[in-house]
């Protein structure tokens, strides 16, 4: 059980178009979601920061990012989220999630661009600065616009974290755990 009571049906009007459009056919919207819809203000944040919409970073290279972070601090909830949602759509394999779940990623024949992003979120995770060197080698791959929301992201997804953590939010049924 939750450490806080989740929204249920009818949902508040302020919140009931935006979480009805998150509820798959029959279903309940995602437990994160009616949680922090709980709160009109954080939600509203949440919802404001999410990074989920089109933006700078391809959606392939902003799931990399999400699927590195959720591997690297155990995020169980958003790495499921995410594989049952965006993986296939996105052109990420079995082999590749494997990879991103494994302490040593960069190790399993990603493409320049891809090791250099998985390596970042490693270091941001790590140390929350990239030396000059770290720099360059993201920024040949990279725009400026896209950096921001490279690290925009995994800040963000260790909120989620936090947020899953604190409150006890257990796995979406049916999603898949962090290959061990």
């Amino acid at each position: 059980m939750t450490r806080i009571a989740p929204l249920t049906r009818p949902y508040p009007e302020a919140l009931a178009p935006a979480l009805d459009a998150l509820t798959p056919e029959g279903g309940e919207a995602p437990m994160l979601f009616r949680i922090i819809g709980t709160s009109e203000r954080a939600w509203q944040k949440f919802a404001g920061g999410s990074l989920l919409d089109k933006g700078p970073l391809p959606m392939r290279e902003r799931e990399l990012a999400i699927f590195r972070t959720a591997a690297r601090i155990g995020a169980h909830y958003e790495w499921g989220m995410h594989a049952a949602l965006f993986a296939e759509r996105c052109d990420i394999d079995a082999d590749q999630l494997e990879a991103l779940a494994k302490k040593d990623a960069e190790s399993a024949g990603w493409s320049d661009a891809d090791a250099a992003l998985i390596a970042t979120v490693d270091i941001l995770i790590d140390r929350r600065h990239l030396d000059d060197e770290e720099f360059a080698r993201i920024s040949a791959h990279f725009s400026s616009e896209q950096l921001l929301e490279i690290v925009q992201l995994v800040g963000f997804y260790q909120g989620v974290a936090l947020i899953i953590g604190t409150f006890d939010i257990p796995p979406e049924p049916g999603t898949p755990p962090i290959p061990a």
